[in-house]
């Protein structure tokens, strides 16, 4: 998850952009992310709201922490 959240950028509306592709393996499946797709919470990508679980990884490792 930590190496995820490098892939995006939070803007100051808090929606989530994809900045390079970024793949994700979860119990339910693996999520693949394209650049430039956009995430904002509430919205469920693959049956994942990737926006919120990004918001957490967000206060646990901050963004592009690289």
């Amino acid at each position: 998850m930590e190496n995820f959240i490098k892939h995006f950028v939070r803007d100051t509306h808090g929606a989530w952009r994809c900045l390079e592709p970024a793949t994700l393996d979860l119990p339910q499946g693996r999520v693949q992310v394209v650049p430039g797709t956009v995430f904002t919470r509430g919205t469920k990508f693959m049956n994942v709201d990737i926006a919120e679980m990004l918001e957490t990884q967000y206060r646990i490792y901050g963004q592009r922490s690289d």
